[in-house]
């Protein structure tokens, strides 16, 4: 990107070129699409590229005297106790004003103290007094103006021109390669989002565009009533207005136009006001990809550990991302058969798919639309817990949820998980029911079947009645592709290509038939009945069924994977959740050591169990995680990087 250079804080005239003596050395760059880029300290902002707001020069005497000048800013907004009444800064407000500023805010820096704007609430504008001033000025400041009633002037970070105010956006990289697409922040909710087309400092991934939380309130307590303000990125299945969909392939990407809504999911967190700010890669048509069998777009990469395992998938690039970077809130991914818990697992990270059709499916591109939904994915649960409840469909949730009355083991899931991790699980579910004050109880689903089958089994085991069901998803996925097929033929005269993966699952797609598929699906549905009629009745009424998600172990990047896809046959612990249209929740507990051989030192992977509850307990098992997380001492805010936890929790005990 070619660097103009100006000075900052002011520069007088218009136009890029221009070039003045006054500054500390803040360098200002031209040469987007978008605006201006300038430089804060190490930190690179960009200021939107049309004034938001407009200061009115008959409140504003000494903007008025120097309506050509340009520079940082910041504003302040002063509370009047009454609309005639005059307020005082004094040097307490302002000190506590500026901590709540930095406290709250990733973008704001004292830099931007160099023009000060503070908004009285009432008719008359604000007094400063002399201490106040005084302060301002040691710290930067060259003006300090006063205006009142100004409307719609949200406090917080901006760039000034005359009696322009222009938001300034800070630029992050995308170092960890999560995403396919960034996009600007945008001021009307109605108009489409425009692809950043920033690089990042290495030249390799794009930029991210983060808005000051100060505008919106973000992270002040108690909790917004709204999503104001939380940077979200979304997967690439699901429809962004005015951004492409690749599924992670190249050939859908290049056989459809720009998006021209978003998905009813996303629309409702845009209505709430979220800032979207790209979206993340993914296995291609969210099928099962290792990262070496990414092919057409390289694979994310996983912060955890040495950096070079695998990121779990579907919603690949969603938990690299929410693992990655500090300044992100949540990440929506897409779950069909773990596509939320499986990489939550690998990324170390909470995961929850929710209640089948809490979240709309529409404008989600389809794998298997039965069990198809969005799902979510953060760092801090309590953080998770506010997001769902906002995003979630109220009226699929119980709003009087009863209590847990037990915790199912379920043994036949864990039969294939190494011993030592199924002790540190068994441990925590131990000390979870001693919490609750509820039973821990080993559950044989195949052994309860074998007991108790329902009449359709006809002398079946529970496998041998199961078994091929889960195929049914391989013909939907394969049919809802047909319009790609044709149309990408018809485009480019050619057969589209897609990587060996789903070329194997198609030619086993191709065979099953539509009769198959439905009674895969028949078979399915009994399993459902049975399993609520029998496994969850009585004490298990209400039950949580804690449940693996796969062995962990050293899972390289660079490895053809030799390992079983899924992990076991049937309806596995990947599967259950899907089938029984419940709430599963991935909760890290710990974390497995590990000696790389990309480090050639002792590293840590996370360790993640899954906690499924009835339909509609979203948020109590949510809730109720949390509680427990709390009480037996491990974090329910997890660190982004290398190590999930801090290293004093794991020598405090707080994390084993």
């Amino acid at each position: 990107m070619a660097k103009l250079i100006c000075r900052l804080p002011w520069s007088k005239g218009v136009g890029d070129s221009e070039h003045s003596d006054v500054g500390k050395g803040d360098e200002l760059t031209t040469g987007s699409e978008y605006g201006r880029t300038f430089k804060v300290g190490a930190s690179l902002y960009v200021v939107a590229p049309s004034p938001c707001r407009f200061l009115p020069a008959n409140t504003i005497d000494k903007i008025t005297r120097k309506s050509t000048r340009r520079g940082l800013a910041t504003v302040f907004s002063v509370p009047s106790s009454s609309k005639d009444a005059r307020a005082t800064v004094r040097l307490s407000w302002i000190q506590k004003a500026l901590k709540d500023y930095e406290t709250v805010d990733d973008v704001f820096d004292k830099a931007f103290l160099t023009t000060v704007v503070f908004n009285g609430g009432g008719t008359r504008k604000p007094r400063i007094t002399p201490e106040a001033k005084q302060y301002l000025t040691k710290l930067g400041a060259h003006d300090i103006v006063t205006c009142s009633g100004v409307a719609d002037l949200p406090p917080g970070p901006y760039y000034m021109t005359g009696h322009q105010m222009r938001d300034v956006w800070k630029l992050e990289d995308d170092t960890y390669g999560t995403c396919m697409v960034t996009v600007a922040p945008k001021s009307n909710p109605s108009e489409p989002f425009q692809p950043l087309r920033w690089i990042d400092s290495s030249h390799q991934f794009p930029s991210f565009a983060l808005p000051s939380r100060i505008k919106t309130g973000t992270g002040h307590d108690p909790p917004s009533e709204s999503l104001a303000g939380w940077r979200i990125l979304v997967k690439d299945n699901i429809r962004l207005q005015g951004t492409k969909t690749s599924q992670g392939n190249r050939a859908y990407y290049d056989t459809y136009d720009a998006c021209t809504k978003n998905a009813p999911c996303i629309q409702k967190l845009v209505g709430k006001g979220a800032i979207i700010v790209g979206k993340t890669k993914m296995n291609s048509f969210a099928n099962w990809e290792e990262p070496i069998e990414y092919v057409d777009y390289q694979g994310p990469w996983n912060p955890r550990g040495d950096q070079y395992q695998s990121m779990g998938g579907s919603s690949s690039g969603s938990a690299a991302a929410v693992a990655a970077y500090d300044w992100l809130d949540i990440a929506i991914g897409t779950d069909t058969w773990g596509s939320v818990t499986r990489p939550a697992l690998w990324c170390g990270c909470f995961g929850l798919r929710p209640t089948l059709g809490a979240v709309s499916g529409e404008g989600i591109e389809p794998f298997c639309r039965e069990w198809d939904t969005a799902g979510l994915l953060g760092r801090d649960l309590q953080r998770c817990t506010e997001f769902a409840k906002q995003w979630l469909d109220v009226g699929k949730m119980e709003t009087e949820p009863k209590p847990f009355t037990s915790i199912i083991w379920a043994t036949d899931f864990w039969s294939i998980i190494d011993a030592r991790q199924v002790n540190t699980a068994r441990e925590f579910a131990g000390r979870m029911g001693s919490i609750l004050g509820i039973d821990f109880v080993d559950v044989s689903f195949d052994g309860t079947w074998a007991a108790s089958p329902p009449q359709e089994a006809r002398g079946l085991s529970l496998l041998e009645f199961i078994k091929d069901a889960a195929n049914a998803q391989c013909y939907d996925a394969y049919h809802s592709c047909e319009d790609f097929r044709s149309r990408y033929r018809e485009k480019f005269g050619r057969t589209p290509y897609v990587s060996p993966r789903n070329q194997g699952m198609w030619e086993f797609a191709k065979e099953i038939t539509r009769e198959e598929r439905d009674l895969g699906f028949r078979k399915m549905d009994v399993y459902r009945k049975w399993f609520n009629n029998t496994i969850l009745k009585e004490k298990h009424s209400n039950a949580l069924v804690m449940m693996p998600l796969e062995s962990m172990g050293p899972r390289y990047r660079d490895e053809v994977p030799t390992f079983r896809r899924p992990p076991q046959d049937g309806i596995n612990a990947l599967g259950l959740a899907p089938v029984m249209k419940s709430p599963v929740l991935a909760v890290p507990i710990d974390e497995i050591t590990y000696n790389s051989r990309v480090s050639s030192r002792e590293e840590k992977l996370p360790f993640v169990i899954a906690l499924m509850a009835r339909q509609g307990y979203d948020l109590a098992l949510m809730d109720t995680t949390r509680k427990v997380l709390e009480k037996v001492g491990k974090s329910t805010v997890l660190r982004t990087g290398r190590r999930m936890y801090e290293v004093s929790e794991l020598t405090s005990g707080k994390a084993e």
